[in-house]
């Protein structure tokens, strides 16, 4: 017989474990409750703080009245002016267009746009809002290079013949020209085929000097000793009225990489953009000087003496010549088939120039163009570098003084044609 004393003690056993468990299940529920209450309570604390910290807003960016955001008159004349830091001897006085320009280019679309304006309040007009952030530029044009050039289709015979004759003609076409001063230079990027006519006259050659100058602070890229993602603002304070430029229509503090610049002065040769780049004295006779170096057919920094078109004695600093441009942008053409990465955006830039003036007016839309073009109206001076992408690679030159730019350039159209419908017969 079992003892009834082991019985009662078992089952009081089981009924206080019973019984913990129980209240175990109570507690932990009730914890769980007080926690998700605590956690919601948190959180709406959290989402008052956030909207009183960022209330409800349709602006985010700088606000300027109205009055604040006018901009000066754009002083889009038609001579290019040398900078405050160089001076020259000149017959009659010098108004080219240096490194740091403060003349008036002639070419291109503008490329800075103001930043949008939007209302913060719908009952408040008084005041807009201005973008000063650099704008994006991902809807640019990229400008890529033939994969392959077609092989030639006429004899070696022929083509030394009609080589030669490409050389009877232009020499021929300038000389009946005699009522204008005319600098030519051409070099077959394939065959190494290069010649020119007066390529050595020096010439004010304006904003066609900005390719080399701005291929350098592309060289100082490749070496690491230069970045272009670095934002600079827009100053009109300190842009002197007579300088050509597309910038005087953005706000006061309006930000643009440099590459940005870089592109505005290639593609519209926008004086006021080569300013915000060489930013100093030293920084431009730098550049001068390296120019200089890799090409010193004419020294740029040098006075030169000469002849003009009319027959009168000039005398002045700042003049290139065909040979040195078009040696220019023959470095540039080697540069990018090495490192493109590098220099792409200068190849968009020079790709997206305006085709309707110098040496491009009559090469079909079908060749790819990159050229810089330049002007001096009180030299009456009108230059153009041009690679030209077409059946074979070519790089043209031709500076020009003539008593209009619309004879100036007739010139520079009828001299690239020459070379065009040559290269274009070599693979017909």
């Amino acid at each position: 017989m079992k003892n009834p004393k082991s019985n009662y003690i078992g089952e009081a056993r089981k009924i206080r474990r019973t019984r913990l468990i129980v209240r175990s299940i109570i507690a932990g529920a009730v914890i769980l409750v007080v926690f998700f209450a605590i956690f919601f309570t948190y959180i709406l604390n959290l989402k008052k703080d956030i909207d009183s910290e960022f209330p409800s807003s349709d602006s985010s960016s700088t606000t300027l009245a109205p009055s604040e955001e006018s901009t000066a008159p754009s002083s889009d004349t038609s001579s290019e002016t040398e900078p405050a830091s160089t001076t020259s001897e000149t017959t009659p006085p010098e108004t080219e267009t240096t490194p740091d320009p403060s003349g008036t280019e002639e070419t291109g679309d503008t490329t800075a746009s103001e930043g949008e304006t939007t209302s913060s309040d719908p009952e408040v007009t008084s005041e807009t809002t201005v973008n000063l952030l650099p704008d994006d530029w991902s809807d640019k044009p990229t400008v890529l290079f033939p994969q392959k050039y077609p092989l030639q289709t006429v004899t070696h015979s022929e083509r030394d013949q009609a080589y030669s004759s490409l050389k009877h003609s232009v020499k021929k076409y300038i000389e009946d020209n005699s009522d204008a001063r005319i600098g030519f230079y051409y070099i077959n990027l394939n065959t190494n085929e290069a010649f020119g006519y007066n390529e050595a006259q020096p010439f004010v050659v304006g904003s066609a000097v900005y390719l080399p100058l701005t291929m350098l602070m592309y060289d100082d890229v490749l070496a690491g000793t230069r970045s272009m993602d670095i934002a600079i603002p827009f100053q009109r304070s300190g842009l002197p009225e007579s300088t050509y430029t597309k910038l005087s229509e953005v706000p006061e503090g309006k930000q643009f990489y440099m590459w940005q610049l870089a592109y505005m002065v290639l593609c519209d040769g926008d004086s006021a953009a080569m300013n915000m780049l060489i930013n100093g004295e030293e920084a431009q006779a730098s550049l001068l000087e390296r120019m200089t170096q890799m090409s010193s057919c004419i020294d740029y920094t040098a006075v030169q003496n000469y002849v003009d078109y009319a027959g009168v004695q000039q005398s002045g600093k700042h003049r290139s010549s065909a040979y040195d441009l078009a040696t220019f942008a023959e470095k540039l053409y080697w540069r990018y088939m090495s490192y493109p990465e590098v220099y792409q955006n200068m190849i968009n830039a020079l790709g997206s120039t305006d085709r309707n003036c110098g040496i491009t007016r009559q090469i079909p839309a079908s060749a790819t163009v990159l050229h810089r073009p330049g002007r001096n109206t009180d030299f009456h001076s009108e230059s153009d570098v041009a690679i030209i992408l077409a059946t074979e690679p070519v790089v043209v030159c031709v500076t020009v003084e003539a008593e209009t730019p619309e004879k100036a350039q007739e010139i520079q159209a009828a001299l690239g044609a020459l070379v065009y419908n040559f290269i274009n017969y070599c693979h017909a």
